[in-house]
């Protein structure tokens, strides 16, 4: 295909996806739940020979595209997943279009150099400009691992010849709010879950910190290995940010390594009004932060952020000879990746065009609208609005006293499932105080009051018919 046909094809690409976002606001943005159809929509024969771009492009029409969910769109909450921003998808395609691999530096000198530029970037961003050192990976759950894995290459150098063999288990600490991906993360690099230990959260879901020290204390008499402690900045369930400071204290106290999961919630740090919140963070030893959540940027784009990055890896196979080491920064001495996407690309692409101003602007008008989501469902009768939520998470539930608790947990239960098939919106549901909530988060600039209200409008229409 010369640069003449891709260009054409191009223009019908777009006309494609412009017919695909252009129809009512009213239709549904979470195409299909049923999984027996979308298979049956995608059956077709082994495509042995070429084809046409257009019979290609139809096919893509007709079979794909109705079931891509519209998670760009004002009336997604679900999860944690950012809108992204249509200057980063550009910026993806000019990736894919000259096809750069960062497995070594003299593959592609830019992708290497700057991704190192992004990464400074971002630390500035978050206001701590001392951790301009870092990674870019796929996700927080990589991010996350590789910050127990820099936790290990520091403490127990030798085990990179030697393993762990004879040590004392390790034991990582977190509160049970912690994400997910913490657990498996001690599965994937062989330390074990039942080494992880969960403390119990206060009423604001933030870590209990006497209750840390009490189970280290308790783990070094057991004669176990403390090693890590990972603090929340915006916890998945509600956007709690644990007390970061006192964490830092416990840790130095006992020498340990301090983590800290900003994924989510860092970059809410800029808000003057929040900023407090997040002392001590300073302090951690490795901090991770998700440009595709609060900095709008779209998937794959996460980030670990260190001061300085332990060596991890101490050989090169002769197939990736480096000249001069050292002086050019080869991500693959410190990582399991070889093979490296240009994720910096679309983060540079993203910085440049809104800027630090815009950007925190818009994270602070979506906890304008989820406080403004708060405010409507709290007016609502027999809605209970979980009432910590500092950031831009809401969790809320049915609750009507006539009811016994088996018949209002029947009913959350059921409100996620019918929110799930209308698919007018998309949010998820949750459990907290042992309770099912429904669960919303906003990362869409674009959101208006009229969008809000119209969530509202549908989550009442959902329990009304449930009732």
């Amino acid at each position: 295909m010369n640069l003449k046909e891709t260009k054409v094809h191009l223009d019908q690409t777009w006309e494609v996806l412009e017919r695909a976002v252009g129809g009512s606001d009213k239709s549904p943005i979470l195409r299909s739940n049923d999984p027996d159809f979308i298979k049956k929509a995608l059956q077709t024969d082994f495509p042995s020979m070429e084809d046409s771009f257009e019979k290609v492009l139809n096919e893509f029409e007709s079979q794909i595209l109705p079931f891509l969910n519209l998670n760009t769109d004002t009336r997604f909450g679900a999860y944690i997943t950012g809108s992204g921003n249509k200057i980063s998808a550009l910026a993806e395609f000019v990736k894919a279009f000259f096809n750069q691999n960062g497995l070594k530096w003299n593959n592609s000198p830019i992708a290497s150099e700057l991704e190192q530029l992004v990464i400074q970037w971002i630390a500035e961003f978050v206001q701590l400009p001392e951790f301009n050192k870092g990674i870019l990976t796929s996700g927080g759950s990589m991010s996350n691992l590789m910050g127990i894995h820099f936790a290990l290459a520091s403490r127990f150098p030798n085990r990179e010849m030697n393993g762990f063999y004879g040590e004392k288990p390790f034991i990582i600490y977190c509160s049970n709010q912690t994400h997910s991906s913490v657990d498996r993360a001690m599965v994937f690099l062989g330390l074990g879950r039942s080494y992880l230990r969960k403390i119990d959260v206060n009423d604001q879901f933030e870590i209990k910190t006497d209750k840390l020290k009490e189970a280290i204390r308790k783990d070094i008499s057991d004669g176990l290995q403390p090693l890590m402690i990972i603090g929340n900045a915006g916890t998945t369930n509600t956007g709690s940010i644990d007390d970061l400071q006192t964490l830092a204290e416990i840790a130095k106290e006992f020498n340990l390594w301090y983590h800290v999961d900003g994924a989510y919630g860092l970059p809410a740090k800029r808000l003057a009004h929040l900023k407090t919140e997040f002392s001590g963070i300073e302090h951690a030893d490795s901090i991770i932060i998700n440009p595709h959540k609060w900095m709008y940027v779209t998937f794959e784009a996460s980030c670990v952020l260190l001061k300085e990055i332990p060596q991890a890896i101490h050989f090169s196979p002769d197939y990736l000879f480096t000249e001069d080491p050292g002086l050019r920064w080869e991500s693959s001495e410190h990582t399991i990746e070889l093979s490296k996407e240009f994720r910096a690309l679309k983060i540079w692409f993203t910085m440049k065009y809104y800027g630090a101003k815009q950007l925190t602007d818009f994270v602070e008008l979506d906890i304008e609208m989820i406080n403004y989501l708060a405010e409507l469902l709290e007016n609502e009768e027999n809605v209970v609005v979980e009432p910590h939520h500092p950031l831009s998470i809401l969790c809320f539930r049915w609750s009507d006293p006539n009811l016994s608790e088996e018949e209002n947990e029947s009913i959350n239960i059921a409100a996620v499932r019918s929110i799930e098939t209308r698919g007018n919106i998309f949010i998820t549901g949750t459990k907290l105080h042992g309770k099912t909530y429904l669960r919303v988060y906003y990362g869409n600039p674009e959101r208006t009051k009229q969008d809000v209200e119209f969530m509202v409008e549908e989550i009442n229409t959902v329990f009304a018919k449930l009732i």
